[in-house]
């Protein structure tokens, strides 16, 4: 196989010589006109299309595909936890993938993720966040691509491959929906208005989106478990351009004005206050504005290979470290 596909190599490097030396010849005539220049630059493009035609079933030959599942935990750091991994706020998560294997160290991987986060002021140790008294609670499902890199050669369709030690990056697309108790019934709290968005007297205040997108980086560790099975132990946290996963970010808004816009629901869940001054919490500070929040995923991968076959020594088409 290897011995056709230097063949095909030699082919197309004949071939490129070949369209290059006929692409020579026609220069003088080429830059006589506009329109020669022009058809010039198209036949460039031709000879470009060619060699990706032809390359490209030889590259794939170099790859590996899998497919697998994600069990683990969510977490959350925001304003109302200030800490990214703290056993008072994990739930369980799940997750599918599917990972392209470009060589033994560059892989891709596509995921859906779903899970949930929460956190409560009432947990916390310090005497002004359990005064806030807030609490929340939100679902998280996540579209992720990310790349990834293995400091060991590895694929779990190579046999020749047993462990790596790894990094990853990319990004996140996720839909969110933040949610606060109140009298027993929990109430999504977007819609609210709970710092003042909606409402003529804060008209800089928008409502969010309840779809944001992240920056995710992390790493782990993969093994082989038999043939075709691959696991993957791996933490990855996820840098968000919202800060509203908690429903919390600026400060305290006038609650006659979002009663009078949101209704009473939403004056109450505004400011959860134990202990507040005659002249209310109004334009105190109610959360930080200037951090976004965070969400991370740690847990265990197990992925199967839908590659029969592994080829990796077809120069020049593989793609290597070093």
């Amino acid at each position: 196989m290897c011995i056709i596909k230097f063949v095909l190599a030699e082919l197309i490097s004949q071939f490129s010589s070949f369209l290059i030396e006929k692409e020579a010849s026609l220069i003088y005539h080429i830059a006589i006109s506009l329109n020669g220049i022009r058809y010039f630059l198209m036949q460039k493009k031709l000879v470009f299309t060619l060699l990706t035609i032809f390359c490209l079933p030889l590259l794939l030959f170099c790859q590996s595909r899998e497919m697998g599942i994600m069990v683990g935990i969510m977490g959350y750091k925001g304003d109302l936890n200030p800490v990214m991994y703290s056993t008072k706020s994990i739930d369980p998560a799940i997750g599918i993938l599917y990972r392209r294997c470009y060589s033994n160290h560059w892989a891709f991987k596509a995921g859906i993720n779903y899970g949930h986060i929460h956190s409560n002021d009432a947990d916390e140790k310090d005497g002004w966040s359990k005064n806030r008294n807030l609490m929340f609670k939100s679902h998280i499902i996540e579209l992720t691509g990310q790349f990834e890199f293995n400091f060991f050669p590895y694929q779990t369709a190579n046999p020749a491959t047993r462990f790596t030690p790894f990094i990853l990056g990319g990004l996140s697309i996720f839909h969110f929906n933040p949610k606060a108790l109140y009298n027993g019934n929990w109430y999504e709290v977007q819609p609210l208005g709970t710092e003042g968005q909606g409402t003529p007297e804060y008209s800089d205040r928008k409502k969010y989106k309840r779809t944001s997108a992240a920056i995710a980086f992390g790493g782990g560790f993969k093994f082989k478990v038999g043939r075709r099975f691959g696991v993957t132990i791996e933490s990855a946290v996820r840098r968000t351009y919202t800060d509203y996963l908690d429903d919390v970010s600026k400060t305290y808004a006038d609650p006659k004005a979002i009663r009078k816009e949101n209704g009473k629901t939403a004056a109450i869940l505004s400011d959860r206050s134990i202990d507040q001054s005659a002249e209310g919490n109004i334009g105190r500070q109610r959360g930080d504005k200037a951090k976004k929040d965070w969400y991370v995923f740690t847990g265990v991968q197990v992925t199967y290979t839908l590659s029969k076959r592994y080829i990796d020594s077809c120069r020049p088409f593989r793609l290597k470290l070093w």
